[in-house]
């Protein structure tokens, strides 16, 4: 049991750091380091939804989830668990 949450728990870690975007905290930088140039104010600026998430992340995010929980009934199946939760009678 501890070496199934050992290996699940390695998996999300590894995953969440290869599909992390790491190139947000470079930019950030990048923004404050650039020399600023004065223009006009735009009179209706585009709203920024800070808070939205890109379609690359959602789908990362998502594959993750699949890949989690496929993980759970597999490694359930092995242990010979009802994958379910539930038991059938035959």
């Amino acid at each position: 049991m501890w070496r199934t949450g050992r290996v699940l728990a390695g998996l999300a870690i590894a995953l969440f750091l290869l599909l992390a975007p790491s190139a947000t905290a470079a930019a950030a930088w990048a923004d404050q380091a650039a020399p600023v140039v004065a223009q006009q104010p735009t009179p209706n600026p585009p709203p920024q939804d800070e808070d939205s998430l890109t379609e690359r992340q959602r789908m990362a995010i998502g594959t993750t989830g699949v890949v989690l929980i496929g993980l759970v009934l597999v490694s359930r199946k092995i242990r010979k668990l009802p994958v379910f939760f539930v038991k059938r009678k035959k």
